[in-house]
Formats: C-alpha cells, structure tokens, sequence
C-alpha cells in the first residue's frame, strides 16, 4: 500500500478529524483547509478545522469560514491532517504540541522542501496544495459541490498568482474547468483577491517601496518592514503577503526579498525566484522551505541586521 492509498484508508476509516494549515495562512492553505473540511462534513465524520492565527480578511469571502475554530480540541483522539505544510513548527506553537498528542498525523503537502511531520505523508510536487485536496475528495467519493469548488479554485488561483506563476499548466486548467462547470465564477474570485486591499495594506507597501533596493548587480531586490511600520499603518500580518512577488517583476531581477518583522525581534523572510535560483533550499538553511520559486524562513534577529547576510549569500547564487 503506498502513501496514497494509506491516506485514503485512514481518512475512509476514522471518524474525527482535526485539520490545519500553517501560520500567516494563504489562499492555498485556507481554500484546502476549508475545501476539505466541507468534504469530510459530507461524508458525516467529525471535523475540527483549526487556525493558529486569524483569518485575514481577504478570505472571509470564503464558505465554511465560520466552522473556523482558533482553539484546540478537549480530547487528544482526532486524526490530524496538515494542509500545505510538513515542519510541525510551522503550524502554531499549540497545534504543534497538539500534534505530538493525536494518535495520527496525515500530512498532504506539495511542497519541494516539506520537512518530516506525518505519520502518513502525501507530498507531490504540483501547483497547489489544492489540487491534492480535490484528488483525494474524489477518491472519497464526495459531491463537488459549489461550496467546495469555491475553496478550491481559491487555493489554485492563489498557488499559481492567478495562473502566472511557472508550475501553471494543462492539468491546472483542467482542474479549474471542472471547478467552474461545478459552480465557481472565476471574475468573482479574481475580483474579491485582488481588488480587496485594506488602506493599511497600501500603507506597507509605500513603506516598503520606499526602502526597496538593488543588490548583486541588479539581479536581486530587497527591502525590509519593521515592527514600528506595522504598528504606524495599523496593518495585519498579512497585509504585506506577496510583496516580494512585486519586488520580483523588476526587469533583470532574479531573487526578491521582503523581510517583515511583525512582532520584535521575529522576522518572517519571503524569497521569490524566477526559477534559476532555487530559494527553496536556499529557505531551507533556515529551517524554511517552500518551492524553487517561492520560499521562505523564520528567524530571530532585526530586519536591519538579517538583510545584510541575507544579501552577501544571495549575491553569490547569482
């Protein structure tokens, strides 16, 4: 029995789950958590959908939203699925602890560097997490309903930047049609994912833009937000997500980075590539991961004092 075929089994077989996603949770991660939850739901299993952080606003569009819960379960007897994440350290402190209680952990990721949680690990690399998610509802004999195909063509449309990015390709169009024939209006949810920024969001990347850099003769751009820019533009933690994507679409760019120190001293780092660098396992020398065109790391330091290291290594990749 491969990987597979044992999640499919222990999903068919076991009647509460507890699923999650990573911190700073993105339209990938919330549209599988959410697609699935539904899924299971139909099939009259128990489900506890739990994020470690709020969920940001820009996807309060989406249904099943308010199944959402922010605390853990009383009893340690669930079954865990991680949605688009394999390091248990990036789940959330307590849902990290909760993990290592439960007596077992699904892992469905699609991530190249994806870590080592998961008693069962359904890792392939493929456009988004979602596309997993709708592979397995269909081997669990679930009706796509409109709801589930919502959720799902958010974590797509998300994982490929709306169709742009370079893992993009027939079967993700595929996919997309099926969804759209179950119900979805893509113009609708192109329109409700980029059309919806907070002013705090536009307050960062002025920020940002302003301290935005060039280094490694012009192949890499980089700048930094601090703790104080947070605070001064009233902004969330994501209302900086995908900065580093822009930052990338600079002519002769090859690397982009943004470092947001939300809370002190704890910076999240976002590496984007055009595909020559692979900032994947270049994340991974911090204990991140992610894919070779997207990635990215935790760490304790100031943005002020990261960049300059951060830059020096860069530099000698391209």
């Amino acid at each position: 029995m491969n990987e597979q075929e044992r999640f499919l089994s222990t999903v068919l077989s076991h009647p509460r789950f507890f699923l999650t996603t990573h911190v700073s949770p993105d339209g990938d991660g919330v549209g599988s958590l959410l697609a699935l939850t539904l899924a299971l739901k139909g099939l009259n299993k128990e489900v506890w959908p739990y994020l470690s952080d709020e969920l940001p606003p820009l996807y309060h569009f989406l249904p099943g939203r308010a199944l959402l819960r922010h605390t853990l379960p009383p009893e340690n007897d669930w079954v865990a699925v991680v949605l688009d994440c394999g390091e248990a350290d990036r789940v959330g402190e307590e849902a990290s602890s909760f993990l290592k209680r439960v007596p077992c952990v699904l892992v469905l990721d699609h991530h190249e560097v994806s870590g080592r949680l998961g008693d069962v690990r359904w890792v392939e690399l493929t456009y988004a997490t979602g596309a997993l998610v709708a592979r397995l509802i269909e081997a669990l004999g679930v009706e796509l309903t409109p709801d589930i195909a919502l959720n799902l063509y958010v974590a797509i449309f998300s994982d490929t930047g709306g169709f742009r990015f370079q893992q993009t390709t027939a079967e993700t169009f595929a996919l997309a049609q099926r969804l759209c024939a179950a119900g979805v209006d893509p113009s609708y949810v192109a329109e409700r994912l980029t059309e919806h920024w907070p002013f705090s969001r536009f307050c960062l990347l002025k920020t940002a833009l302003a301290r935005l850099k060039l280094g490694g003769g012009g192949k890499i751009a980089y700048s930094f937000l601090g703790h104080e820019d947070y605070q001064k533009c009233k902004a969330s933690k994501a209302d900086a997500d995908d900065f580093a994507t822009f930052f990338r679409a600079i002519d002769g760019v090859e690397i982009s980075v943004l470092l947001k120190e939300f809370r002190p001293g704890e910076v999240a780092v976002s590496l984007r590539s055009r595909g020559r660098v692979n900032v994947a396992t270049f994340a991974a020398r911090y204990g991140g991961g992610g894919h070779r065109w997207a990635a990215g790391f935790r760490t304790r330091t100031s943005p002020e004092d990261l960049v300059s290291k951060l830059l020096k290594e860069l530099e000698a990749l391209v």
